[in-house]
């Protein structure tokens, strides 16, 4: 059979041979600017193979320390690590796959005919021998390292640790094989050259989407890299360089250069020579430090090393200095400044980010900072029971690495509102982090192809009685140890759930990995028979309760996937850094919540059954009395003569006459032992002792049928309960069962004990333990470890809301648990709620919402349930919204507004149209908004949200190309040309809202047709109904009153403050300054307001300083269909607020000020 981790190494080898590839071209020689440019971005296809095959683990495999000749599993394996490689690349069809793409890549580097005539090379020299025969990485007889090319010098300083692996990668080769003579290329033909990175792009690309989640990783590796960066020189290369073909490489050394050029000022304002010198070498010194200085081959031909290169800069010309200087001038007016971006999408994947940056600012971000996160507005949460509306991390995240990127977990949006970080303290807006993800829920609704291909795995599950699935989650939450110290005992308790999957493993060192598991636990949570998706339904309850005729998966399908949801979770908390699996979706994630709520907030309880209410009558006649006992007489005589079926049928004959005789059911117990049906019979005693308690004999029976069956502590306690109701007519077969019992419990433990086969060992442990958790006799109840906290959150929901209600709520609420133990019954979604079980963001929202209607018992018949997760609640005297519709977005700012667990309230009172009867009745209403596109559309895929450079937030103040050089720095350099712009003045005017109506939109074609076939009540169809949502108010200046209908749901955020620059608040350039004060507008002014008015690239600023003014502005952009950033008292300076509209930061080009 063929070695599966041979054939892996060979990837890991000939991915290494593919990097060190690119070494060939020689990029010492100087053609200008462009050819720079086109080395750049052939090495940065370099360091997107050298993450792509970090990600996937490839460079943590020592292919130097392997023989190709012998199986990596024999012989010394103390230099080969494999615990990172991908499990992917065990599969046939995937490594093959990657053979032939790294495979191509090698061809090409190979091909020396292709490299002349279609790549447009030359040859240069060769590399690795010189012509004395000495090594490149030798001087003075003193082994060194490698040198790297002029490509990776530049570099270097933004890529460090990519290089820093490649290096030691070299180094090991080099000690390990012998040196051959290798040729090198110099560029002849740029633009054949460019043929040639575009084909070794491509290839990467193929790569990538082999493995989506390394993409991520990788690309998510290289932004912290240049995150990290200082060599600006090598910044300013890569910004430029990748403008095109990597955007956000671009974008992400463009915002680096901005942070560095304000850092450079902050570190040293008082010597400027010093600080021109810090910025023309900071970074390149430290990037060059690590790479030795010896090359004696390369002084005797005349070439500059890498001593010379870093040791004598080249002298700048008296002009370079001057507008180096000029540049650190300019940049000093930036500091403090808040700078707020986009990340994302990238390559197909919708994820997008929201970023805030103070310019000049050194807070170590490997902690986190709680002043910023209160600059930020994130809101905390109140009470324990509001804590599920947010969702946790399950993923191990590296604590002070600031290097850690996004996993996958990361990459799993589940709604919105349920992350931390999105809703802003001030109601009805979201955090810049916010606006990322709603950027990012937009990305997934295009129709565009961004579905992932996942593994599923539909192998037969191990049969499970139910007592084994109890013990386990009575072992999950009670006996739990540390995870980690009994691997063994981990695997086998894993596998007795789930079974080996149909995997077999032919690497014993990997299948002992404990982290091997998590890629196999997410395709079986996958699945869609056996376990349930809880983000497709509004209730977890009904998972528990329904069957499955119901599409239900019943309780102990559910107990089973709580339990490889605790298992995943658990190794998931384990998992070693950089290693990933793909198939991490929405639905493990709800699995892992489910999972975690569960055993945190449910016990199940194992009590006696007893009898239903209407129990079982006696004969009705004496003749039918002495029928039955004529036939448990002639039962006696049949038992005494051994003849047990006989028995059986005479005993079953009076057990239907008198189905209440427990001597009848007890004496059949006994017949059907004879017979060797154990269970039956245990089934017939133990109804006897639920007919006559206090009889020993059908205790000793019971005993009996169950020591026969094996179960040796069960059998101890009936025969127990036996001696305890006999008292002194204890028999001698009573006290002989009892000692029997309590002798195979003794010999089941020294059988564990004893036991040194750790699989077979663990299997008696699990059998005799699971005899603690029969079900029969039994019934499993559920309680509530939470309910109280549960019933505390909704009163105290209630009343920060406001509700109208809440004395009623009061009464209903503190009995509803006592009253659903007691028989009594409650709706499905306050079951849900009273023990906890709710996913987070809009789940949450929804449950809570429904939950204080349930609780209020004069409106909860006529409201019911709503249909739909964003319907609003309209009441006689107020209304409440959710978060992120429109009405709940444009009235937040309204006086006594709060914003709670995704409710926005209490809102004022609404109007129909058509008019309503009066008072208006509690019900639930969805006020249809179209969604406004929050990212640009592109017909490729691999473009981002947008392209935001350096230079164009400083276009205002760039050299004209017909100005001359000496008036135009000193017209820069003048500090009576940098102004503080005046932000809109104080608006004295008031407005105030007279009428929000709902106008009833006609229905959609299909439900329309559904009420004219009478498929649909009409009942129905009004609840299915939307309206148009308008809004009409009056300002003091003018006479008529103005209605704005709200078309769109945009979105609203609130920046952070920005930090003080040198004059508080930040200036800006004459030049510049028309574009802070051209475009404000008045309240009055906006309805007559249209597009032409405002270029694509200003930023319309909305005068919202007045009182009420606010919520018209809001009402404003939802009928034009514009998101806007709103500046509140507190917030960023004027400047800052404009930059933070534009188009190059947040892009929705309109900002709201209100002072």
């Amino acid at each position: 059979m063929t070695d599966i981790a041979g054939l892996v190494f060979g990837v890991a080898a000939l991915w290494q041979s593919c990097v060190q590839a690119y070494e060939i071209i020689d990029s010492t020689r100087h053609h200008g600017m462009e050819f720079e440019l086109l080395n750049v971005k052939f090495e940065v296809e370099r360091v997107r193979l050298l993450c792509w095959g970090d990600a996937l683990g490839l460079a943590g495999v020592q292919t130097w320390a392997w023989n190709p000749g012998t199986s990596p599993n024999s012989g010394d394996q103390s230099n080969i690590n494999t615990t990172r490689l991908d499990v992917r690349l065990r599969q046939e069809d995937v490594r093959s796959t990657v053979l032939r793409l790294l495979g191509c890549i090698q061809h090409v580097f190979e091909n020396t005919d292709r490299l002349q005539d279609y790549y447009g090379l030359q040859e240069a020299a060769p590399l690795g021998l010189t012509s004395q025969g000495q090594s490149q990485t030798q001087s003075h007889g003193q082994e060194q390292e490698p040198l790297p090319p002029q490509t990776q010098r530049i570099l270097i300083g933004v890529f460090k640790r990519p290089y820093e692996n490649l290096r030691r990668m070299a180094g090991h080769r080099q000690r390990s094989t012998a040196l051959n003579r290798r040729v090198v290329w110099a560029v002849r033909d740029r633009r054949k050259f460019d043929m040639l990175i575009s084909e070794l792009r491509g290839f990467n690309d193929s790569l990538e989407s082999l493995f989506p989640d390394a993409q991520i990783r990788a690309a998510a590796a290289m932004r912290a890299e240049i995150e990290g960066a200082v060599e600006i020189r090598g910044l300013r290369l890569l910004q430029e360089a990748t403008a095109e073909e990597h955007q956000d490489l671009s974008e992400c050394a463009s915002l680096r250069l901005e942070l560095l050029s304000v850092s450079r000022i902050q570190d040293d304002v008082t010597s400027q020579a010093t600080t021109e010198n810090t910025w023309a070498k900071d970074g390149w010194e430290d990037a060059d430090e690590e790479i030795p200085r010896g090359n004696q081959q390369a002084e005797a031909e005349g070439r500059t090393t890498p001593t010379e290169a870093t040791q004598e800069e080249p002298e700048l010309d008296e002009m370079t200095k001057r507008l180096r200087e000029l540049d650190l001038y300019n940049a000093k007016k930036s500091f403090g400044a808040v700078t707020l971006s986009l990340i994302g999408p990238h390559g197909g994947l919708a994820h997008v980010s929201g970023h805030v940056y103070w310019i000049g600012d050194k807070t170590d971000r490997t902690f986190p900072s709680p002043w910023q996160d209160r600059d930020k507005g994130f809101v905390s949460t109140t009470h324990a029971a509001f804590e599920i509306y947010k969702r946790k991390k399950y993923m191990k995240k590296p604590s002070r690495d600031k290097y850690w990127s996004h996993d996958s977990e990361d990459y799993a949006l589940l709604d919105p509102e349920s992350h931390v970080k999105f809703e802003n303290e001030n109601p009805g807006t979201v955090t810049v982090e916010g606006y990322g993800l709603e950027c990012w829920d937009f990305e997934t609704t295009k129709p565009r192809n961004r579905e992932q291909l996942i593994t599923v795995n539909y192998s037969d599950l191990p049969v499970l009685p139910a007592r084994t699935l109890l013990r386990r989650i009575d072992d999950l939450q009670n006996h739990a140890g540390k995870f980690g110290w009994s691997p063994d005992k981990e695997e086998l308790d894993l596998k007795e759930v789930v079974g080996t999957l149909g995997i077999v493993y032919y690497d014993a060192k990997y299948a002992k990995d404990p982290s091997r598991w998590i890629g196999d636990l997410y395709s079986l949570l996958n699945r869609t028979d056996v376990f349930a998706d809880f983000t497709t339904s509004s209730t977890i309850g009904e998972q528990w309760a329904g069957t499955t005729d119901d599409g239900c998966i019943g309780t102990w399908n559910l107990l089973r996937q709580i339990i490889v949801g605790r298992e995943l979770a658990l190794r998931l908390k384990h998992l070693d850094e950089g290693t990933s699996w793909s198939g991490f979706t929405e639905r493990v994630l709800a699995s892992l919540i489910v999972s975690d709520l569960w055993l945190k907030h449910v016990q199940i309880v194992l009590t006696d059954a007893k009898l239903p209410a209407d129990s079982p009558e006696g004969p009705e006649t004496a003749e039918q009395k002495a029928q039955a006992e004529d036939y448990k007489n002639q039962g006696n005589e049949a038992l005494k003569k051994n003849e047990y079926q006989k028995a059986v049928d005479l005993y079953t004959e009076a057990i239907k006459i008198d189905l209440s005789n427990a001597i009848y059911r007890c004496n059949r117990s006994a017949a059907l032992i004879g017979l060797d049906m154990f269970l039956e019979a245990e089934e017939d005693a133990y109804v006897a002792t639920l007919l006559d308690p206090k009889y020993a004999k059908a205790w000793s029976r019971l005993g009996m049928a169950i020591f026969k069956q094996g179960d040796a502590k069960r059998a101890k306690k009936a025969y127990e309960r036996a001696l305890q109701v006999a008292g002194k007519d204890t028999t001698a077969q009573m006290r002989q069962g009892l000692a029997s019992a309590e002798e195979m419990i003794k010999e089941k433990i020294k059988a564990i004990n004893s036991e040194k086969d750790i699989a077979k060992q663990h299997k008696l442990r699990s059998a005799f333990l699971d005899e603690d958790w029969e079900i029969f006799g039994k019934a499993p109840e559920f309680h509530s470890l939470v309910h109280e906290q549960q019933v505390e959150g909704l009163l105290l929901f209630a009343e920060r809301m406001r509700w109208p209600y809440i004395n009623e709520v009061r009464d209903y609420a503190e009995d509803v648990y006592s009253s659903l133990h007691t028989g009594g019954t409650v709706g499905i979604h306050l079951h849900d709620w009273l023990y906890g079980l709710v996913l987070p963001g809009k789940w949450f929202a929804f449950k809570i919402m429904t939950a204080l209607i349930l609780c209020t018992p004069s409106i909860r018949d006529k409201t019911g349930i709503a249909p739909y997760f964003d319907c609003g609640l309209v009441l006689p005297t107020r209304s409440y919204w959710r978060l992120r519709t429109v009405l709940g977005r444009v009235l937040g700012c309204l006086p006594g507004i709060i914003s709670l667990c995704g409710w926005i309230g209490p809102c004022p009172k609404v109007e129909f149209d058509p008019p309503v009867e009066r008072p208006v009745q509690p019900h639930h209403v969805r006020v249809k908004a179209r969604r406004i596109a929050l990212t640009e559309h592109s017909t490729n895929q691999d473009d981002g949200v947008w392209g935001r450079s350096l230079y164009d937030r400083r276009r205002a103040t760039d050299i004209r190309p017909d100005e001359e050089m000496e008036p135009y720095m000193a017209e820069m350099r003048n500090p009576s040309n940098w102004v503080i712009p005046e932000p809109p003045v104080r608006d004295v005017g008031t407005c105030k809202i007279l009428s929000i109506q709902l106008k009833k939109l006609a229905p959609q074609v299909g439900a329309a047709r559904k009420a004219a076939e009478g498929k649909i009540q009409d009942s129905q169809a009004e609840h299915e109904a939307e309206y148009r949502a308008s809004i009409t108010f009056k300002m003091d200046n003018n006479e008529e009153a103005v209605t704005y209908k709200l078309f769109t749901n945009p979105v609203f955020v609130t920046p952070p403050p920005c930090n003080e620059g040198p004059r508080g608040a930040h200036e800006v350039h004459m030049r510049g300054l028309q574009l802070f004060q051209k475009n404000i507008w008045s309240l009055d002014r906006l309805k007559d307001h249209t597009a032409e008015d405002t270029d694509d690239d200003e930023v319309m600023v909305i005068n919202a300083t007045g009182n009420g003014a606010e919520v018209l502005a809001r009402a404003w952009c939802s009928e034009r269909g514009k998101c806007a950033v709103i500046r509140r008292p507190g917030g960023p300076c004027f400047v800052c607020a404009v930059r933070a509209a534009s188009r190059e930061s947040l892009g929705t080009r309109v900002l709201i000020w209100t002072g």
